[in-house]
């Protein structure tokens, strides 16, 4: 298994009782802060369950507020909080969402469908404005229930949907870079952008 990328399992037959976004927002922190950026690990680890039971509503889709998309053109806040944002969105069949950086950790999940998501790791020293060099860390399918965190310094991930009707969840805490990064890896070279919006 990833050390990035964690499938849950099927078939156990146990389902807890599905999660009301606060609850599920108080039970995700709780597992993060318990763990921290210095153990990115156990932060992985700990917050698979809240995921597990928030995945198995029916009705998220059907809740949330417009939110002006960074990537994609079809996103909504499910919860917002001033310091954390929980956001559904449509993922594209086509272009796959450009690999790009973030300035904080964001947790991807998978609600419907599937998705292709690559992580990557930047090896050259970043004194060449223009010039990347990125080397791919992980790549995985994630399907349902599915997630991947990124952190610095591995926070550059790109990712597109394998399915007709995808849908991801991100869960990020803090502002995202005023000024990201968009990474050509063939090519070797990025581009800064303001993004739309910084949560």
């Amino acid at each position: 298994m990833s050390d990035l990328s964690i499938a849950l399992p099927s078939g156990s037959g146990e389902r807890r009782p599905v999660l009301g976004m606060a609850d599920f927002v108080r039970e995700l922190v709780a597992a993060a802060d318990r763990h921290g950026p210095g153990d990115l690990d156990g932060m992985r680890a700990a917050i698979g369950e809240p995921i597990r039971r928030l995945v198995q509503r029916d009705d998220l889709l059907d809740l949330g507020l417009p939110r002006p998309g960074n990537n994609v053109a079809e996103s909504y806040y499910l919860y917002y909080d001033g310091e954390l944002s929980v956001v559904l969105f449509k993922v594209p069949l086509a272009p796959a969402v450009q690999p790009h950086d973030h300035g904080v950790w964001e947790t991807l999940f998978v609600y419907r469908g599937a998705l292709q998501h690559t992580v990557y790791e930047r090896t050259d020293d970043g004194q060449s404005p223009g010039r990347a060099v990125l080397r791919e860390h992980d790549s995985k399918t994630l399907n349902p229930g599915d997630y991947a965190l990124v952190a610095p310094p591995r926070d550059i991930h790109g990712f597109r949907a394998l399915a007709e009707g995808t849908y991801g969840i991100t869960v990020s805490r803090g502002l995202y870079n005023p000024e990201r990064l968009y990474f050509d890896v063939e090519a070797q070279t990025c581009a800064t952008r303001r993004p739309r919006t910084l949560r």
